[in-house]
This record gives structure tokens, C-alpha cells and sequence, in this order.
């Protein structure tokens, strides 16, 4: 799998390089210390669950995707 290293940009391939998808042990650490200075963040939820109906929560659990016309 070919991809470009998200720090540097130089193009990776998941067959050669050992700190894919990072093209070096410098980039891997670099990305490790943003993550523990909380550069990068995992965003919070665009909505609260529990302001979702039952149905439509059920419906995202499976997977599906119901209109409205299909729930009522």
C-alpha cells in the first residue's frame, strides 16, 4: 500500500517501510509527541446520542439509514 507520510509527506509503502505509514522512526516520534502534547485531539460527538429517538439510534447501530416517511 503506497501512502505519503503524514508528517513529512515523503511517499511510504506499507511492504518496505517498518514505520508505515510513516516513512522513519523521526516521523513516528514526531507524530507521538504532537499526540501527547494534545495537538491532536479526538473530536467530541456532533451530537449527544441521547438526544436521538430510540428508532433512529437502533437504525445507526445496524448500519441503515431510515428516512422519516420509513420510521413513522
Amino acid at each position: 500500500m503506497k501512502y505519503a507520510c503524514p508528517i513529512c509527506k515523503k511517499p511510504t509503502d506499507s511492504n518496505n517501510d517498518a514505520e508505515f505509514p510513516f516513512c522513519s522512526e523521526r516521523c513516528r516520534l514526531l507524530d507521538l509527541g504532537a499526540w501527547s502534547s494534545e495537538k491532536y485531539v479526538v473530536s467530541a460527538p456532533i451530537f449527544d446520542e441521547e438526544e436521538i429517538p430510540e428508532v433512529h439510534r437502533r437504525a445507526l447501530r445496524e448500519g441503515k439509514r431510515k428516512t422519516d416517511e420509513t420510521i413513522q
